[in-house]
């Protein structure tokens, strides 16, 4: 069982943190102390400065490291801050990014379709696991955005155990919802949600820096919950969601729907 880290944060913060991982040798030792083996990265500059600047600093930063999986910041492309959709996608495909994520209430835009409709068909077409906070945005938003986009993996991350009642509904009502589990420390629900929904709703997360990696860990390690659920929550399911969308993006390559 390989701990593959869904939820984590690389370079310097406005706000400093005892245990800011300010760069890759930071986030390596780390990882290694807590017992992860890789990591999907966004960028802190992605959040806080620009998401251009920060896509482009990551793929600097994370280049040649195996262990590390680059995760884009997006926006929509109304303000011609970044390239059409189109573009942004064969980028993408183009770089190996293994995921997106999107911060739409801390930069100011809407995760609705009539200002982000374009570029979640475009995501969705390629099956790009889209990552977005909790706080980014409301139970309805996700709601309809994942019934308006199904072939869409939506990663909800940083989901308080006190919102179980409103995850479990989701679980329900949709099959392309998946939860990180860093901040979902509900006393029993990591089995309870498998057996329920199934363990390939959950991802491993830590959210990292902000949240000690421990915790989020032991969670998944002293889960009274089979050993390949175990496997498959720590690591495969996101490798999973990775795959199909390198697969998805190869079809669309050899359909010929590249946009220089």
């Amino acid at each position: 069982m390989k701990f593959f880290d869904a939820n984590c944060c690389l370079g310097k913060l406005s706000v400093p943190l005892p245990k800011c991982l300010e760069s890759t040798a930071d986030l390596v030792l780390a990882m290694k102390k807590a017992g992860v083996e890789e990591a999907l990265v966004y960028h802190s500059y992605s959040k806080e400065y620009h998401p251009a600047v920060g896509n482009q600093k990551l793929l600097e930063e994370i280049t040649g490291l195996d262990s590390l999986y680059a995760c884009w910041t997006l926006l929509p492309d109304q303000t011609a801050e970044m390239p059409k959709p189109e573009k942004i996608l064969n980028d993408i495909a183009e770089k190996s990014i293994a995921a997106v994520r999107v911060f739409p209430k801390t930069q100011n835009w809407s995760i609705s379709e009539w200002s982000a409709g374009h570029l979640l068909q475009e995501l969705e077409e390629m099956a790009v696991p889209l990552l977005i906070d909790l706080e980014e945005t409301g139970w309805d938003q996700l709601f309809s955005l994942c019934a308006k986009h199904p072939d869409l993996p939506v990663v909800l991350t940083r989901v308080p155990f006190r919102f179980s009642r409103h995850v479990y509904a989701l679980l329900a009502e949709t099959s392309n919802l998946y939860i990180e589990t860093s901040f979902f420390q509900l006393h029993g629900g990591i089995e309870d949600i498998c057996a329920k929904f199934g363990a390939g709703r959950l991802l491993f997360g830590t959210a990292s820096p902000f949240f000690d990696p421990g915790p989020s860990v032991m969670a998944i390690k002293y889960a009274e919950i089979s050993e390949e659920d175990r496997a498959r929550i720590a690591g495969g399911n996101l490798h999973e969601l990775i795959k199909t969308s390198i697969e998805k993006r190869s079809l669309r390559r050899r359909k010929g729907k590249d946009i220089l």
